[in-house]
């Protein structure tokens, strides 16, 4: 059983970070269709971006860009800087604290999630002490 909010009942939301209050006419543009991911526009932008990333990293060598949502970005991030077993502190205020230490657990680390409420902020002198 996950310790996950309930949000299967009532409207949905845009959390991104929020929950957010979206604006109607904001909802409306975002219901547009999709740009087609394999050909015109999105297609043609890909070998100039591909080298200014390549100028971003300072390489003349392959580069690799990630597909995917948010949580994807979370999973690459965290995939890079723990290992099965390290210790992780996760600061939580909600959905996506609890995601972060979903991730990190799902990756090996030893996770211990902070939960300051949904109504909460993060209180650094409390994450001090626990880091002591």
């Amino acid at each position: 059983m996950s310790n996950h909010p309930n949000l299967s009942q009532g409207r949905g939301y845009l959390a991104i970070p929020g929950p957010s209050v979206m604006p109607e006419a904001v909802l409306n543009a975002m219901h547009r269709p999709a740009p087609n991911i394999y050909a015109g526009e999105l297609v043609d932008m890909m070998p100039p971006l591909m080298q200014d990333l390549r100028s971003l990293a300072g390489t003349k060598h392959h580069v690799a860009m990630y597909i995917g949502n948010g949580h994807a970005a979370w999973e690459a991030a965290l995939s890079n800087v723990i290992a099965p077993g390290d210790k992780v502190l996760v600061p939580a205020t909600g959905r996506f604290g609890i995601g972060w230490g979903d991730t990190a657990t799902g990756l090996g680390a030893d996770v211990e999630i902070m939960d300051f409420g949904l109504q909460s902020a993060l209180d650094s002198d409390r994450i001090a002490e626990r880091l002591r």
